[in-house]
């Protein structure tokens, strides 16, 4: 087959899609070498994303539109057809917020979530190019949809009304980071004048990461002076709340919010906490949790959505709607050396359970299934 993947949202590198983007195509390049990819990526600056795969049968096509016409022009049109930028293609895998129109390709969609239709409050009425009206249209535009997790494969199944055979989980595999030594953490904490124990909490600011709870939690803990909660993540949407809440409590000193940090720091930010926190209200599978797990960071996260299904039994959990459950929580964490380190054993065999090159294996049987259900 000829596989047109879009890789437009690697310009968002850093995010959940963007690091499944880039661990997905290498997976693929990795374990097949029968089959024709193209990546197709759009940039009016005539630059392409770096560390693709360079492997014979992966070819970069980079077209040159404005982002925001190209994404506008697919939202609420069916032209111009994938095939005006890459040719003639058997099958087209959307790996972003929208699906691509073709003029004969088969469509799969990789769906991380559903909180434009289950959540609408929690993103905005324009998130990269496309309206909340618009995104059971892109959905259903597809012949296929592929779910992270089982919890998302539900809510696809129920709220767009596609059949079982039209929806398939794969999950991700482990986003590892490699643990940062004593010597990289210490300088870590001196460059960011972390001066206590932390516990940290990573990925982007937005309503969903449930951030103003986690703070009151904090605060409602008494855990501050022995703890800071460490912050790690770019600026998202909706953040006024969350730091209005951080203005507002009397631990506000012992809250820190790094925005963005390197790749070096990032692990010694996870080597160096105490215990990692991820009171999400809902994912389509929560990565960082493995990030943590990854270097054995004890997990505190949510009883919701798919973050079982991430963490399994190495996890402490909580209701993420009730302040008080995640106090109690945090308490029980921090309180508990045994628990983390027993929790600590448990993450390492979790993220041992998911790899990348299955995650290509089963992403193949899926374009050879789709292939099927279009004939």
């Amino acid at each position: 087959m000829r596989i047109c993947i879009d890789i437009r949202w690697l310009q968002y590198v850093k995010t959940g899609i963007g690091k499944y983007t880039l661990n997905l195509l290498k997976a693929l390049s990795a374990i097949d070498n029968s089959n024709e990819y193209i990546m197709f990526y759009n940039d009016p600056n005539r630059q392409g994303p770096d560390d693709l795969p360079a492997a014979p049968n992966f070819k970069l096509i980079t077209a040159h539109w404005p982002h925001n016409l190209l994404r506008a022009t697919w939202a609420y049109t069916n032209f111009p057809a994938m095939e005006r930028f890459v040719g003639r293609i058997d099958l087209l895998h959307a790996l972003g917020f929208q699906v691509p129109p073709t003029s004969k390709a088969v469509k799969v969609f990789t769906v991380y979530d559903l909180v434009p239709l289950t959540h609408p409050q929690l993103v905005p009425q324009s998130k990269f190019g496309i309206k909340r009206p618009r995104f059971k249209f892109h959905a259903t535009r597809a012949d296929m949809v592929v779910a992270i997790s089982q919890a998302t494969a539900n809510e696809a199944k129920r709220l767009l009304e596609l059949p079982d055979e039209k929806v398939a989980v794969v999950y991700p595999g482990t986003i590892s980071i490699v643990r940062a030594g004593d010597d990289a953490i210490g300088e870590m904490k001196k460059k960011f004048g972390l001066l206590r124990n932390y516990m940290l909490f990573v990925s982007t600011i937005d309503p969903k990461k449930n951030l103003p709870r986690l703070m009151r939690a904090f605060e409602q803990s008494e855990l501050a002076g022995a703890y800071d909660l460490v912050l790690v993540g770019p600026p998202g949407w909706y953040m006024e709340e969350t730091f209005s809440t951080r203005e507002e409590l009397s631990c506000k000193k012992h809250i820190y919010w790094l925005k963005y940090v390197s790749d070096s720091d990032l692990s010694a930010l996870y080597s160096g906490a105490s215990f990692f926190v991820y009171p999400s209200l809902l994912e389509g599978f929560g990565l960082p949790i493995f990030e943590a797990m990854s270097v054995g960071c004890p997990v505190l996260t949510s009883n919701v959505s798919s973050m079982p299904e991430a963490a399994g039994e190495a996890a402490v959990y909580v209701n993420p709607y009730e302040i008080d459950s995640v106090a109690e929580g945090l308490k029980r964490i921090a309180g508990d050396k045994k628990l983390r380190e027993k929790l600590s054993r448990m993450g390492l065999e979790r993220v041992s359970q998911f790899s990348w090159e299955n995650a290509a294996r089963q992403m193949i049987e899926v374009y050879k299934r789709a292939s099927e259900i279009k004939k």
